[in-house]
């Protein structure tokens, strides 16, 4: 057994699952930071915490260093990350204002919580669904936005008259993307299921 354990260790312990737990330990730093209305050294933090998120991916790729520990913790400290970041810029503090709508964040947050319902349900068949280009193009465009609401002062006195300034239609571009994602996984499971049925 503690063989056992001392191997799975070994394996797990690599370059791009380390970024990874650091990723994780960026979220209360951020928040620390966000509270204690450092704004821009908390945007600078989530900015590294994304750039962490790029350099793992890359690493294991390119030396093979992918593990079942990395397929489960990347994407959940992704999630964290951002989901704490829009909560920040949505409940604001006495130095910075609220930006981000409730809207954009719930349905974020439900979306997340259904295609976590849906992938427990997959594994219990033992289908497994990967994430569409879209999902990663949707991550992409929220840390686009989410950065830019740290100037969202600026953005509205330069675009006075616009229905929306520009870091909010990157959010609600966002989020449109996220729910094609969506809508993409759901098909792709259900194509996945159907295809045992008719192989039967």
């Amino acid at each position: 057994m503690k063989g056992t354990m001392k191997e799975n260790f070994k394996k797990n312990l690599n370059v791009p699952n380390a970024l990874t737990a650091l990723r994780m330990l960026m979220i209360p730093l951020y928040l620390a930071l966000f509270i204690k209305e450092m704004k821009y050294t908390a945007l600078i933090v989530f900015l590294l915490a994304s750039l962490t998120d790029l350099l793992d991916g890359m690493i294991a790729r390119r030396y093979h260093l992918i593990t079942d520990l990395g397929k489960l913790m990347d994407p959940l400290a992704d999630k964290l990350m951002i989901l704490t970041v829009m909560f920040s810029m949505v409940i604001g503090s006495q130095a910075i204002s609220p930006v981000v709508p409730w809207v954009a964040v719930g349905i974020l947050l439900g979306k997340e919580l259904l295609m976590m319902i849906g992938g427990l349900l997959m594994l219990r068949h033992n289908i497994v669904v990967y994430s569409h280009m879209i999902g990663k193009i949707a991550h992409c465009l929220f840390i686009a936005g989410l950065t830019a609401t740290f100037f969202h002062d600026w953005f509205s006195q330069t675009f006075v008259g616009w229905p929306m300034t520009p870091d909010l239609m990157l959010i609600w571009i966002a989020v449109a993307c996220t729910l094609c994602a969506m809508v993409f996984y759901v098909a792709d499971a259900l194509r996945k299921l159907k295809a045992p049925a008719a192989n039967a």
